[in-house]
């Protein structure tokens, strides 16, 4: 018979998820065959419409992400009847929660760090849903997450503070595959621009940290700041807009895939400032390019960027270490690299290897 493999995944639509989610497909239909049986349950068919997907089955759930009230539903009543009545061997939820599950062996790929977040007071009014969320998330992250034979999370640090934060025992640390350029982007190419141009795609979410962008930008008019959103996205991009742009602040709205790529090739250095990551992905794409990337001294970055030699730190939260970090880049002074990290949890090395362990662990 038939190892059963269920993973679900009904809460995975958009950005970064939804990449998590390829990957995961991907990988698990090089695994699935005759021997092993994999059902993906997804909100609907569109996400993984671009995907060919030969050797997995696929379930829909679309009302998972019209309310969270359904989302809650599925993970801990209808998953429940699900797995009573398809008596999976294993059980692999992608996106945080340990469902109310019957299975052999469970697991749950943690990759949402709101749990971790600081919110001072003082900046709960710019992003109150934020605050809510992270608040709401620890309890969600902790339901059921000890029934689990394995916590996965991708970095080292996210996995200390799961361990820390709920007691587990077992946990492991699954790091990305390096991405893919696209084929018609070139590392090597750059372009002369009129001043040093920093480069940050990330959504206006309060943990990006786009105000000390903006903060550092009024304080120097030697560098361009290019950013991805428009001013309209949400309560946290209008609040930007209406501290007012300083000069030589460029929004370039949404960007593809392809966009962003083409404007590392551009840009002379990548910013990231972000207060919270579970990895960091436009470190991992920009590492290709070998310009500066000037980041927040945290430990998500020194995890991601360990082994790149041309990284230029600050202090997440001070817009003049910021700026210091920009002349430094600017003026080609020698580059800062990562602190080694530790981990004391077994790694696995990219998605095909982490799915092979999840079917024969």
């Amino acid at each position: 018979m038939a190892l059963r493999v269920v993973v679900s995944a009904v809460n995975m639509v958009d950005g970064g998820a939804l990449t998590v989610l390829h990957e995961a497909i991907k990988a698990f239909d090089k695994v699935a065959g005759p021997d092993v049986d994999v059902t993906f349950l997804v909100a609907d068919a569109s996400v993984h419409a671009s995907l060919r997907t030969p050797h997995l089955k696929f379930e829909y759930f679309p009302r998972s992400k019209k309310k969270w009230v359904f989302r809650l539903w599925y993970e801990y009543f209808e998953f429940h009847r699900y797995s009573r009545k398809h008596c999976p061997d294993v059980w692999f939820s992608l996106h945080d929660t340990t469902p109310n599950v019957l299975a052999g062996k469970r697991y749950v790929y943690c990759h949402n760090a709101s749990v971790f977040l600081k919110f001072p007071l003082k900046d709960i009014a710019l992003d109150p849903k934020q605050f809510v969320f992270s608040a709401f998330y620890k309890w969600v992250y902790a339901f059921n997450i000890q029934k689990n034979t394995a916590v996965i999370a991708q970095q080292a640090w996210m996995a200390d503070a799961l361990k820390q934060m709920f007691n587990l025992e077992k946990l492991l640390v699954a790091e990305p595959d390096a991405p893919h350029m696209p084929s018609a982007v070139s590392p090597t190419t750059s372009q002369a621009n009129e001043r040093f141009s920093l480069f940050y795609p990330a959504y206006p979410r309060y943990f990006k940290n786009h105000v000390v962008l903006l903060d550092a930008q009024r304080l120097s008019d030697q560098h361009t700041t290019w950013l991805t959103l428009d001013g309209k996205e949400n309560e946290v991009s209008r609040r930007l807009m209406s501290q007012g742009l300083a000069e030589h602040v460029e929004l370039l709205g949404m960007l593809s895939r392809e966009q962003v790529y083409d404007y590392y090739q551009r840009c002379d250095a990548l910013v990231f400032p972000s207060l919270l990551e579970t990895w960091g992905l436009p470190l991992t794409e920009f590492k290709q390019f070998h310009k500066p990337i000037i980041a927040a001294d945290l430990p998500y970055a020194h995890e991601t960027l360990a082994g790149y030699s041309n990284i230029y730190w600050f202090t997440a939260d001070c817009a003049q270490s910021l700026l210091g970090a920009i002349e430094r880049a600017r003026a080609l002074q020698p580059a800062d690299c990562a602190r080694p990290m530790r981990c004391s949890h077994e790694k696995i090395q990219g998605w095909d290897r982490l799915a092979r362990y999840i079917v024969s662990a």
